[in-house]
């Protein structure tokens, strides 16, 4: 059977382009992931009735007009791909010879909606003779259309993301034009949900003021690709913190340090450093395990970073920094998913520059040197966007409150208010978004109240959230569960060799785990990222 076009006269020289009935839309789906979306629009057949797109007219007076296959000369030729291998509705979403109020809704399939998710679609309409008006909504609630039944509900689909035209200015886009919107504020771990389209135009229909018809081409959904953070102090690969503490086992200032690692299958000790030496984490030699590793402060140039290696168990010896320098600075600068050796360096008097310097894994008989900071500020190491890369972050007290400086933002940009000058920082990524997050423990009435600032939009990850003694713990935050995100986590000493214990909090499912390892007076590796 054929379908045709047709165009009805309305009012004077104005025509609006009315659809008879078309057949169904087709449904493409590409991508690395199933959870991807690539629309095309090209075949009909199989998109309502298989792929899981939904379609439902809330318009009132209610018409036959559907979203539908584009045919015609209206909107096609399509974006891209054949000439109707697109999707328009239009004002026949009101009953003929009608006015009233269009909402007429188009369904994506069910997606796990994450931070950071890209939506992109073009859209048209012939002309601007009477406005158009096209929204894109979320809901939260897994496989729901529900919107209510009236013109004006939305029911699930509570959050608006776009909304195109709202003021009916004749400006809807007369050419194939690109809109682009990325998710954010959901819950760190995603959410079921669905995406709607929403013509939605007020005084639409065949004898109202606005609504002609619109177009929907190259419809994307891509899931934001995270790149797992590396856990800290992971010595076996397997992408969780391990637990891990040092012990004087030689006696006195300088006497053998001993590393004993408790990694969930093997446990074991080994010799390495001595007492006075400065204990750090990191995997220098890029084989996604971390190394032993300590610094030996001394005036310069006899300051050293002494690590054994394990990929081949061999020492890695350089030199850096002098008496006073703070090592808890290591990170990958260069990108090359290799620890760099760095520290930091406190301005010389009050309000005095400070010094980031650090050897470059790919240059390793270099220094740079970086101007961040001032006397006074606490360095908080991390990569903040995600880029591979650390970068220079310092916390400042300002009134009365901490202030972290990020060197990475355009002038203006680079101060965010979060916590108190005498909070400690943990920095982590909570949220596992791959950038690390805001974090500060602060000591009130006996505890340890940890509060987290994330880096997607500003989101709340953790507020006045207590874990831990004041009086007794270590803290000691690390991805101990495996799932990417960072754990608040102390550790607990006790005069009784068998009542020493990392405890933490599952990010996983918020249950509390609780792990016997290590004596009095031994050392907490993961504490030297405490700041």
């Amino acid at each position: 059977m054929n379908w045709a076009i047709n165009s009805k006269a309305v009012r004077g020289l104005f025509v609006k382009t009315s659809l008879l009935s078309l057949a169904l839309l087709g449904l493409f789906i590409s991508g690395a992931r199933a959870q991807a979306i690539n629309e095309g629009f090209e075949d009909v057949a199989a998109l309502f009735s298989s792929g899981g797109w939904v379609r439902t007219n809330n318009s009132q007076p209610v018409g036959q007009g559907q979203w539908n296959q584009c045919g015609g000369t209206a909107v096609p030729p399509a974006q891209s791909g054949t000439v109707n291998s697109c999707i328009l509705v239009n004002f026949s979403s009101v009953a003929a010879g009608q006015s009233g109020t269009i909402s007429n809704w188009l369904f994506t399939p069910v997606r796990t909606l994450r931070n950071g998710d890209v939506i992109t679609f073009y859209t048209k309409t012939p002309n601007n003779n009477f406005p158009d008006r096209l929204q894109v909504r979320l809901s939260t609630n897994g496989a729901s259309t529900n919107v209510g039944n009236t013109a004006t509900s939305v029911g699930d689909f509570t959050t608006l993301l776009l909304d195109i035209n709202p003021n009916y200015d004749p400006i809807y886009p007369t050419a194939w034009t690109q809109f682009t919107i990325t998710l954010s504020g959901l819950p760190a771990n995603g959410v079921s949900g669905r995406i709607a389209f929403r013509y939605f135009v007020e005084d639409g229909g065949e004898t109202g003021s606005n609504s002609n018809i619109i177009g929907v081409d190259s419809f994307t959904y891509t899931p934001n690709v995270i790149t797992a953070t590396d856990a800290v102090l992971d010595y076996n690969g397997d992408n969780r913190t391990d637990y891990v503490v040092v012990r004087n086992t030689g006696g006195g200032s300088n006497g053998q340090l001993t590393w004993y690692i408790n990694d969930g299958t093997n446990n074991y000790g080994v010799p390495w450093g001595i007492a006075s030496d400065d204990v750090v984490a990191g995997d220098f030699d890029g084989d996604n395990k971390d190394d032993l590793a300590v610094y030996r402060p001394a005036p310069a140039p006899n300051s050293f970073f002494y690590v054994l290696q394990s990929s081949n168990n061999t020492l890695l010896a350089r030199e850096l920094g002098t008496t006073g320098d703070d090592p808890t600075v290591i990170g990958d600068y260069d990108g090359d998913n290799k620890d760099d050796m760095a520290v930091y360096r406190n301005g010389a008097a009050a309000g005095a520059q400070s010094f980031w310097y650090y050897r470059p894994s790919t240059a390793p008989n270099g220094i740079v040197t970086v101007y961040w900071g001032q006397n006074g500020d606490v360095p908080v190491p991390g990569d903040f966007d995600a880029d591979g890369k650390n970068d220079f972050v310092v916390q400042r007290g300002i009134g009365g409150q901490g202030v972290f400086f990020l060197a990475e933002f355009d002038e203006g940009g680079g101060r965010i208010g979060w916590g108190l000058p005498n909070d400690l920082v943990a920095p982590g990524d909570y949220d596992g978004d791959g950038k690390t997050d805001f974090a500060v423990v602060r000591a009130s009435g006996g505890q340890y109240r940890w509060s987290v600032l994330g880096r997607n939009n500003n989101n709340i990850i953790y507020f006045d959230f207590p874990w831990g003694s004041s009086v007794t713990d270590e803290i000691t935050q690390g991805d101990y569960d495996g799932d990417g995100r960072t754990d608040p986590s102390v550790w607990r000493p006790n005069a009784d060799p068998s009542q020493n214990f990392f405890i933490f909090r599952r990010s996983t499912n918020g249950a509390s785990q609780y792990v016997e390892w290590g004596q009095q007076n031994d050392i907490p590796v993961a504490n030297y990222n405490v700041h």
